[in-house]
């Protein structure tokens, strides 16, 4: 029964109700029996009053007069219908003097409420005159300003309980009304709640069977509307991230297998004769090429790896950019010579002083100024800007080379990916180089745009990276 949320909040809300209600209930019945008999006792000082009087004046002063007697006998009976209780007037000795039940003597157990000058209540059988207990209300009767007796009222207890029942029993079917509504409304929202929580449960097991593309019906805008929504992004994201891993196994596979089938294929051949001792040389350094390139590609997956944990950390340091600008193209000088290529620079200050890891800034710009000697065309430019804007320091690197499409522009960062031009153009490279550039500014907290514009008249472009730094 406890077991599921639906039952604990429905039986917690259903119990609650009923200790509530019969609380409630409880102290309803208090307060009509209170209420109830301090309306008699009212009703009843009212008759006592005028019953005292009659007694004084005219039983007491008229005591000879048979009319008298009757009529105040007829008054008498009166009062008792009005009151719903049997009178009995009684001297202070306990004599009787009056009756409307036949009752002759007053229980010795009441004789001495007779002579108090305020009303007392008793509840007895009246000493066995009664099959049952009565509730009995003494009133003193005043004669010249003494206590001459007493007027006592009798009514039984059940009548008094009927008439708290009948206001118990009108609370009791609006009391009933109210939990039966009580309860529908408990267990509707019982049900509203813990229906979305059973299709997240449901939805949770799927995607751990691998069935990624669950997701939940958002239909509130409430904490479990919130829940829900929470668990559809975080569905997406490990499908996101199951479409990543695949992605990357597929692509490290099929990198991996590329150099490896060449290893193999040129090691066979040289154990089966198949490649002659003079051109085994020749063949034994590309198979040394290619292991350099699995080494180089193992350990490129490994350093994205320890960027990616929590536990790599950044030297942030403040440096020149322009300066370690001038270091790279120093270092690529060759390459850029052999390639024809005319370097541009646009530094709009001498010195821009950066805050952040120079070793992986000079990480980040080697990649873009070989990516841009690569893939730039014979005889253009490579154009090198920097400088500041709203706060940042802004570094681009642009070259001339064959257009890019706007869907090749979408995945440029991505891991392993690779244009189609570029390979035709690049048969060494693994495709890792623009993700780490990504990687390495994200830890930075930075961005890097990619843009290609189109040259009119030709199938080429100029493809221009863009990324900030925090100035020092």
């Amino acid at each position: 029964m406890f077991k599921s949320i639906f039952g604990r909040m429905f039986w917690t809300y259903a119990i609650i109700l009923f200790f509530v209600f019969s609380s409630i209930s409880i102290a309803m019945t208090m307060i009509f029996t209170h209420v109830t008999e301090q309306k008699q006792i009212e009703n009843i000082s009212s008759a006592a009053e005028a019953i005292e009087e009659w007694t004084a004046t005219v039983v007491i002063e008229q005591a000879d007069d048979e009319r008298s007697v009757r009529s105040y006998e007829r008054f008498l009976n009166s009062w008792s219908g009005f009151t719903g209780s049997d009178i009995i007037i009684a001297t202070l000795d306990g004599d009787v003097f009056e009756s409307t039940c036949g009752i002759h003597d007053v229980p010795e157990e009441m004789l001495d409420s007779i002579a108090l000058n305020s009303y007392t209540i008793h509840k007895t059988d009246f000493g066995g005159f009664y099959d049952h207990n009565v509730m009995t209300i003494s009133l003193p009767i005043h004669y010249k300003g003494n206590v001459i007796g007493a007027v006592m009222f009798n009514r039984g207890i059940s009548d008094i309980r009927h008439a708290v029942l009948e206001l118990l029993s009108m609370f009791a079917i609006a009391s009933i009304a109210s939990i039966l509504f009580g309860f529908t409304m408990v267990y509707y929202q019982a049900k509203k709640i813990s229906a979305p929580i059973v299709q997240i449960n449901n939805a949770a097991q799927r995607i751990a069977a691998g069935n990624f593309g669950e997701r939940i019906d958002v239909t509130s805008a409430d904490e479990v509307g919130m829940l829900a929504s929470t668990f559809n992004f975080m569905a997406s994201s490990i499908e996101r991230a199951e479409r990543n891993r695949r992605r990357f196994i597929s692509d490290v596979s099929h990198e991996l297998r590329t150099p490896m089938t060449s290893i193999s294929g040129f090691v066979s051949g040289m154990l089966d004769g198949t490649i002659s001792d003079e051109n085994r040389d020749d063949y034994l350094r590309i198979v040394l090429d290619e292991s350099n390139r699995l080494t180089k590609l193992v350990n490129d997956m490994l350093e994205m790896s320890k960027m990616q944990s929590d536990n790599f950390k950044l030297d942030i340091s403040a440096f020149d950019i322009n300066a370690l600008i001038c270091t790279c193209l120093v270092s690529l000088e060759q390459r850029i010579n052999d390639k024809g290529l005319d370097v541009k620079i646009d530094f709009r200050s001498e010195k821009l002083m950066v805050l952040a890891d120079k070793n992986q800034i000079q990480r980040v710009m080697l990649n873009l100024l070989d990516n841009a000697i690569k893939f730039g065309l014979s005889g253009t430019d490579i154009g090198i800007r920097t400088s500041i804007a709203d706060g940042k320091a802004h570094i681009a690197v642009s070259n001339i080379g064959n257009k890019i499409d706007n869907d090749d522009m979408k995945h440029l960062f991505d891991r392993f990916y690779k244009t189609d031009l570029s390979r035709e153009r690049d048969r060494t490279g693994a495709g890792l180089g623009l993700s780490f550039v990504r990687n390495i500014l994200q830890l930075h907290k930075q961005k890097i745009t990619a843009v290609c514009e189109p040259i009119d008249g030709t199938d080429n472009g100029m493809i221009t990276f863009e990324f900030t730094l925090e100035t020092a």
